[in-house]
């Protein structure tokens, strides 16, 4: 049985050889998709010689060369402890920036963002060369805040989907209780500012979409039996919220 992504000759395949020697995502995607089964090793970061290389640099920064050459075997506890030396590294230049501080990279009290984005590819090479394709969640995390996800408008934009939700469902409840929901009372139970609350409903639509889901509650703000009713608006249903009072 030939290794991945190899000939019968032991030699990488001519989809490999193609990629390696111009590492692309057009390329790759090309091959991709003229060969869908041909296995393709998409490793392009030099190995152990680029550790040697760059020893001193990692030196520089506090990072122990050990450590990393262990996340290039894919050793999943050294990619995890090596994700949390980077994050706890990136809080602590965050901190230290807030007090004012200036040129932090060249005091050594940043990593640059190059050497952080190269662990990380070099973390998730290990896991594809060695075959090895589980991804502990501490590098997901790490990769999700190079990302900048945790901050993009599209996760802003679902929380305010989610709370806009939420405050239409316990509103609905609170009327069929016979309770008036106010801005101010529901940005109280959500944990929110009132202001807040009137910005989920530019169109002024927030007493129509509360009053229609108040009749899917009873007196007791308890959800009715809406089995052979159809599903409302976005397919949301209400949930058992029966606590949520005053």
């Amino acid at each position: 049985m030939s290794e991945y992504a190899c000939d019968a000759e032991g030699n990488y395949n001519a989809c490999t050889r193609a990629y390696k020697d111009n590492p692309s995502i057009e390329l790759y995607l090309k091959l991709r998709r003229e060969n869908p089964d041909n296995e393709i090793e998409i490793r392009f970061l030099s190995g152990l010689e680029a550790l040697f290389c760059l020893e001193p640099e990692l030196r520089k920064f506090g990072f122990d060369p050990q450590l990393v050459a262990s996340t290039m075997d894919a050793d999943p506890d050294a990619i995890s402890e090596l994700s949390l030396q980077i994050m706890e590294k990136i809080i602590s230049a965050r901190a230290v920036a807030r007090r004012g501080k200036t040129h932090l990279i060249r005091r050594k009290l940043a990593v640059p963002n190059n050497l952080i984005d190269w662990l990380i590819a070099c973390m998730l090479e290990a896991l594809s060369w060695n075959d090895h394709l589980y991804i502990p969640r501490d590098l997901i995390v790490l990769i999700r805040e190079r990302m900048g996800t945790s901050k993009s408008d599209f996760k802003r934009a679902v929380q305010t989907y989610e709370m806009r939700w939420n405050a239409i469902i316990i509103g609905g409840q609170l009327m069929a209780q016979g309770v008036t929901p106010t801005f101010r009372l529901l940005g109280r139970i959500l944990g929110v500012a009132p202001s807040t609350v009137k910005r989920w409903f530019p169109k002024g639509d927030f007493v129509g979409e509360v009053e229609r889901m108040s009749s899917w509650f009873d007196k007791h703000g308890r959800p009715l039996d809406f089995s052979s009713r159809r599903p409302i608006a976005q397919g949301r249903q209400p949930v058992d919220r029966r606590h949520a009072s005053e």
